[in-house]
């Protein structure tokens, strides 16, 4: 009994994709392009981006963050930061706010009073004022 080799290729062989899946995977490509490249475009076009550095708990009653703001406008720009405590629950807040005639990159540590001990502190946002 002989065993032709060309039949046991066939037999182990996957099944081609029809036209149909071909033309889902295309459309499925198309759109994880058209997404992808939306949200370049909208990170590219943002007026501040921030960048967190460290965090010191001073005490019970108070943390310090330190983090670097990146201005693409003219425009001053807030920044908005919270301390969080174990179960992340906010228990400070501070605002700081950023004048762009100091230059486009800056460093800043900024104090937050907490009501409890924080066991971390970051930038929440920043944003352009109106």
């Amino acid at each position: 009994m002989t065993i032709d080799a060309s039949a046991e290729d066939e037999a182990d062989s996957r099944p081609r994709l029809s036209a149909r899946a071909w033309w889902g995977v295309g459309a499925g490509l198309a759109v994880l392009i058209a997404l992808s490249s939306w949200w370049g475009w909208s990170v590219a076009h943002q007026a501040v981006r921030w960048q967190d550095v460290g965090f010191k708990i001073v005490s019970p009653t108070e943390a310090t963050v330190t983090y670097d703001v990146f201005l693409y406008s003219e425009s001053p720009v807030t920044c908005h930061l919270r301390a969080l405590n174990t179960n992340y629950a906010e228990v400070g807040v501070a605002t700081q706010h950023v004048d762009p005639a100091a230059g486009k990159s800056q460093r800043f540590t900024t104090t937050l009073a907490t009501t409890e001990e924080a066991t971390t502190a970051v930038v929440n946002y920043c944003e352009a004022d109106s």
